[in-house]
């Protein structure tokens, strides 16, 4: 038995035509002219070597054959649509993960409320956080084991988008019954004799801050070294010492015994951006929480 070559935009051209009775009609139904619909259905009678419409200038009625083949051609096109329905419902599955990865101070500080604000909007939609180190977040994204990612490096990679949303100052975090505690702004100098807090030089943080204080003729000497940002604050809260932590980083509820002091001579700041790979494309969810997080940037983090 010979293999009947026929193609799905076929079919449809013939039931478009078979259920209007109008090659004008069915041709608009299906966005395409009448001369490419005439040689849809001239090809499906060229393979089934039969005539199946019978047409003049001023009528169109199908003829035995078509309309025997009518149902046959419906049923066709009916599992089609369920084939490529299942194929969309599974992509749709796939697609209900958003993965993002960010640095702790943003997964603690930020993304809360970035991600309240996205499951009013997306309630099935589950989220995956990946709470890691700036380049961590990098190799996260890069990877693909992320939709995207917040953090404060990345801008000099090759295969990424870093996109800025939000810079950040450090300050300086002490107890409120320190010293220190009573004036708004201090400087790097005046710490020369303080027990300073700092996170390990392995950090970007303190890579920053350590260039940013590189031409300082007296630097404050670390007197404690943590590996994250939240113990250099646990540790400032016992009273250790002071931390010189990202803005972000504080939280008056979550610390209420510290204030936070603007640091200055010279001031240090970092950028915040999120991270994207280059050519690749988010989706539609993950393209909303990109979005809020960009927005909320703009009214410094309050959703």
């Amino acid at each position: 038995m010979n293999r009947i070559d026929l193609a799905f935009g076929e079919l449809q051209a013939f039931v478009a035509v078979a259920e209007r009775l109008s090659f004008r009609a069915a041709a608009e139904s299906l966005f395409i002219t009448q001369p490419a619909l005439s040689r849809r259905i001239d090809k499906l009678e060229g393979v089934l070597q039969v005539r199946l419409l019978e047409r003049t200038s001023r009528r169109v009625a199908m003829t035995d054959a078509g309309r025997q083949f009518l149902e046959h051609a419906r049923a066709a096109i009916a599992e089609m649509d369920m084939a490529l329905g299942g194929i969309t419902a599974a992509a749709a599955q796939r697609s209900t993960v958003v993965t993002v990865a960010c640095v702790p101070s943003v997964a603690n500080h930020v993304l809360p409320g970035a991600l309240e604000a996205f499951s009013r909007r997306f309630p099935n939609v589950r989220l995956r956080v990946l709470d890691e180190s700036g380049a961590q977040v990098v190799q996260s994204v890069t990877l693909a084991h992320a939709d995207f990612g917040v953090s404060f490096v990345g801008a000099q990679e090759a295969d990424l988008d870093f996109k800025a949303i939000y810079t950040e100052q450090y300050v300086l975090a002490v107890r409120r019954d320190h010293p220190l505690a009573q004036r708004k702004q201090v400087g790097w100098v005046d710490l020369a004799c303080t027990r300073l807090i700092s996170v390990s030089s392995r950090s970007s943080n303190r890579i920053l801050f350590d260039n940013a204080l590189a031409e300082l003729k007296e630097r404050p000497a670390v007197f404690c070294e943590v590996n994250h940002v939240t113990a250099a604050l646990a540790m400032a809260a016992a009273g250790v010492g002071v931390a010189a932590v990202p803005a972000l980083a504080y939280s008056a509820v979550r610390y209420p015994t510290l204030a936070a002091l603007e640091l200055v001579g010279p001031a240090v700041h970092r950028t915040l951006g999120l991270l994207s790979r280059k050519g690749g494309h988010l989706s539609a969810p993950a393209q909303v929480l990109y979005a809020i997080l960009e927005d909320a940037a703009q009214h410094d983090f309050r959703f």
